[in-house]
């Protein structure tokens, strides 16, 4: 093998990693505003939160990678009495987020408290 290749390979990943970076982004971006849909009389725009990561590395000519997302329905956008475009939340995303808020919360707001009374 010769100085060429293995200098190329470096910058080869380097391009496949931006272009999967760029695929990623278009991912999420088309999945964070859905298809518009019918329905009734009204057609709405659906709305996600979208995450998507991916990492990779290696050595050498050795190397791998991966990549996941998850999608939360958090609602649609509608039009209101007024045709302007309103978000109307997705109650259960919206339990889905803040259940663990509020646990979290809670329990630094209790560690504080305990803080406090042992000094």
């Amino acid at each position: 093998m010769s100085n060429d290749s293995s200098a190329a390979a470096p910058a080869e990943r380097r391009s496949i990693l931006s272009m999967l970076s760029e695929d990623f982004k278009s991912f999420a971006w088309r999945r964070s505003f859905g298809d518009p849909v019918q329905v009734g009389d009204q057609q709405v725009i659906p709305v996600a939160l979208v995450k998507v990561g991916f990492g990779g590395g290696g050595s050498g000519n050795d190397g791998g990678g991966g990549g996941g997302g998850a999608v939360l329905p958090v609602g649609i956008l509608a039009a209101d009495e007024n045709g302007r475009a309103s978000f109307i939340p997705n109650p259960i995303a919206v339990l889905a987020v803040m259940v663990p808020l509020v646990w979290a919360s809670g329990h630094a707001v209790a560690r504080i408290i305990s803080a406090a009374r042992n000094r």
